[in-house]
């Protein structure tokens, strides 16, 4: 017997207590500049500390400029920077060494859980806007694979990473969480990834030849001064309706909700980003 839709959409909405967006700092917020355009991808340091202060250093450091998204797998990940092909002497080791992997974090209290039926977590939800795997018995979180995020390359061995990274452009592959050191999130610029050439799958989607098209023109850190960027949280009214539209369907359109309240994907329903709030 279905459920009414009353007690449904009471039982299941999502609370609003606080803020609904976070402001990023500018000092987490980095642009990527492409022939295509612009990418900007913000940062939060609760994710995986020692990786984010990486990624800072090195792209302060100019060690991206004039690299390449060198693997570009289409609706899988465009991964970035010198593929071993950087000139070591250029820069100090500690800023190329392996550094630790960081696939879990303690649980943050600005963590708000959105789904509990997921199927890859005991529980998702989003950190400030940032999607997170959360296990409240082992006092865990860990960022997911949804699309725009953006985590550090490594080889097998799990302490590997150090100048490589990686973002999802297409479909969620979850199986990688609590594998890879995420970092943050893509802002602006899903449809400039988009544009990048493609690579050979036989050779798992590494570029046979790269051209300017591939290349970053330069990465930059932002300055206080520059335009801030804002991520909506899960306390945001906006997204409250969209995720209980998902569990409930309480919309027009749809006509058979036999199976409702289901649980919903936290990565196909993400939080928006914006150059300002409303």
């Amino acid at each position: 017997m279905m459920a009414n839709k009353n007690t449904v959409q009471k039982n299941t909405i999502l609370q609003n207590t606080s803020s609904g967006w976070y402001h990023v700092p500018q000092g987490n917020t980095a642009t990527f500049k492409t022939t295509y355009g612009d990418v900007v991808v913000a940062l939060h340091p609760a994710l995986a500390p020692k990786h984010v202060a990486r990624f800072k250093a090195l792209i302060g450091a100019g060690f991206y400029n004039e690299q390449a998204f060198y693997r570009v797998v289409d609706g899988f990940v465009a991964q970035a920077g010198s593929n071993d092909t950087h000139d070591a002497t250029q820069f100090t080791p500690t800023l190329l060494s392996p550094i630790n992997a960081e696939f879990t974090q303690p649980l943050n209290s600005n963590v708000s859980v959105v789904e509990t039926n997921d199927m890859f977590a005991p529980n998702s939800g989003f950190l400030d806007g940032f999607p997170v795997g959360i296990d409240k018995e082992r006092k865990e979180m860990w960022g997911l694979h949804c699309p725009g995020v953006v985590a550090f390359a490594r080889d097998s061995e799990k302490d590997t990473a150090s100048t490589e990274f990686y973002i999802v452009i297409g479909q969620a592959p979850r199986h990688l969480d609590r594998n890879m050191s995420v970092v943050g999130r893509v802002v602006k610029g899903m449809d400039v990834l988009q544009k990048l050439p493609r690579g050979n799958r036989d050779t798992g989607g590494v570029l046979d030849n790269i051209t300017q098209n591939s290349k970053i023109k330069q990465a930059y850190m932002h300055s206080n001064n520059t335009a801030p960027y804002f991520v909506q949280t899960a306390r945001h009214e906006e997204y409250q309706r969209r995720a209980n539209t998902g569990k409930n369907l309480d919309n027009p359109f749809f006509h058979d909700n036999m199976y409702g309240p289901r649980p919903i994907d936290v990565c196909y329903y993400q939080t928006k980003t914006s150059n300002k709030t409303w």
